[in-house]
């Protein structure tokens, strides 16, 4: 504005000193150069207003970011997302370094949280490890008292070879090679004496050779071993009255009786023995409890009805003997016997 009023100032001082006849070509040129000072004072503005924006304009673009909101949306995105506004704002480099720092510190909290993550899950695979180790302890329980007991790892190995050679003796006593097979059962018995099986294998091997004897003696060790097998008791018995101890298969007999309380066979077969030695009136209770359980047994009433007779009890004996005769289980020669009994009555 000070180079404006000196041109100003020079043109007044020189239309002080001009003639008055040229006084109009002053004052035109006085206009001309108006309008060149307004034009210059318009650049001048122009000017003025592109500096004030070139200075005042990286205040405004600044301001962008923050009203933006980049910070608060960091801390929720997960990382990916929280890198992407500072790739949006790669020309403000002012603006970039301060916020890049929040990014960095927006980043670090999602992979601090899938780290805590992780922790649990690795705890939990040896929780699953170890909940699948009791199977295991329990397993290798029964391999300790095995260890300090060297007698009960002898008596496994044991089993393990008597069933071994019984396996064998059983194969030679389908080949027919007895002499072979009764060494096998009766090394399985020496193994192991209460492998019923070989036993029961060992007794009807000697039974059909003949050696009754051997076969009570066997018989006899099992009864030791079991006395309450009913069956070991009445093989026995049958053998013992076969050769002519009644007395001896009575006392088998009685041994295992309490063993043998609900069995139909044991409770009459023993019945049948005391009838022989004349004990009718035990005879007599043993038959009707052999014939609660199976009441139309001809034989059974048959012998109850012999003993009925006996005690002089002829109208209970008449009719078990006809009860026998109904049952229609006798033999031709047991029915005729049956029938001469009723007509005796």
């Amino acid at each position: 504005m000070s180079v404006i009023n000196q041109m100003l100032n020079g043109l007044e001082q020189r239309g002080v000193t001009v003639a008055t006849g040229q006084l109009r070509t002053v004052h035109a040129s006085n206009k001309y150069r108006r309008v060149q000072f307004v034009l210059l004072a318009g650049l001048l503005v122009i000017l003025a207003a592109l500096l004030w924006r070139g200075v005042n304009g990286p205040s405004l673009i600044t301001k962008q970011p923050v009203v933006a909101k980049v910070l608060p949306v960091a801390p929720v995105i997960p990382a990916i997302s929280a890198i992407k506004p500072a790739a949006i704002l790669p020309e403000k480099q002012a603006v970039v370094a301060p916020k890049v720092q929040p990014i960095k510190q927006a980043v670090m909290v999602p992979k601090v949280q899938p780290e805590k993550q992780a922790a649990p899950q690795v705890k939990t695979m040896p929780l699953a490890k170890r909940a699948a180790a009791p199977p295991a302890l329990k397993a290798v329980a029964p391999a300790v008292p095995d260890a300090n007991l060297p007698g009960a790892v002898k008596q496994v190995s044991l089993r393990q070879q008597a069933e071994a050679e019984f396996h064998k003796a059983t194969v030679y006593m389908q080949q027919g090679r007895s002499i072979e097979a009764q060494a096998g059962l009766e090394a399985v018995l020496r193994m192991d004496a209460g492998f019923d099986a070989a036993r029961h294998s060992l007794v009807s091997l000697l039974l059909e050779s003949k050696r009754n004897t051997g076969a009570e003696q066997v018989l006899q060790e099992g009864l030791k071993i079991r006395p309450a097998n009913s069956g070991y008791a009445m093989l026995l018995a049958r053998l013992q009255v076969q050769r002519g101890e009644l007395d001896q298969a009575i006392a088998t007999l009685a041994l295992t009786l309490p063993y043998a309380v609900q069995q139909a066979d044991y409770q009459a077969f023993y019945a049948a023995l005391l009838q022989r030695r004349a004990r009718h009136k035990e005879a007599v209770e043993h038959y009707q409890v052999a014939l609660k359980a199976s009441p139309n047994s001809g034989v059974w009433l048959m012998g109850c009805g012999i003993s009925l007779q006996a005690l002089g009890k002829n109208d209970e004996a008449k009719e078990a003997f006809l009860r026998a005769l109904s049952s229609k289980t006798l033999s031709a020669e047991l029915q005729a016997f049956v029938q001469q009994k009723i007509k005796s009555l």
